[in-house]
């Protein structure tokens, strides 16, 4: 019951944090007035994104620090991860190389993509701080939700999850 209890909570935290972060992001935009306003607040979105990613990871890198191999290859996912995303925004903006080709709108297209990409990077990574329930002989490197204990990822420290100002 406890363990559960303390799932929801990082879960909450994690999806809440991103979400203020998000619901700020996108208000900025809607009282953006000038194209530059608009470019600067897609980049804080993309900003926020990637210091998310960037909590997510590090809490995992805490969690399973004991399991050297596990975090090799978390490292190497990540490296790879990030070339893929490279290669996906290069395919959607194959002319980004050309400043004038998408437009004066294009700074914010190109930062919303990549914002979206990385929040789909963060729900991904969440399973490793999650935990899966005993029985799931699927779950590979994901550790058991009991074996996830609030000491191990010192949530108690509300604030390390709650988006940067």
């Amino acid at each position: 019951m406890l363990i559960q209890c303390m799932r929801n909570i990082v879960t909450l935290f994690l999806g809440a944090s991103l979400s203020l972060s998000l619901h700020a992001s996108e208000s900025c935009i809607e009282t953006a007035m000038t194209q530059s306003e608009m470019n600067q607040c897609a980049g804080i979105a993309l900003k926020e994104a990637d210091a998310e990613l960037n909590r997510v990871y590090s809490k995992i890198r805490q969690l399973y620090k004991d399991d050297d191999k596990f975090i090799g290859k978390l490292r190497d996912a990540q490296r790879a991860w990030i070339k893929s995303r490279d290669a996906d925004i290069e395919m959607q903006y194959p002319y980004m190389r050309d400043s004038s080709y998408y437009g004066s709108s294009f700074p914010v297209c190109v930062s919303r993509y990549t914002a979206m990409i990385t929040l789909q990077r963060i729900e991904y990574l969440k399973k490793w701080l999650i935990g899966v329930k005993e029985g799931d002989v699927c779950s590979g490197s994901i550790m058991l939700i009991d074996n996830i204990i609030p000491q191990k990822i010192e949530t108690t420290n509300e604030a390390s999850l709650l988006p940067l100002e």
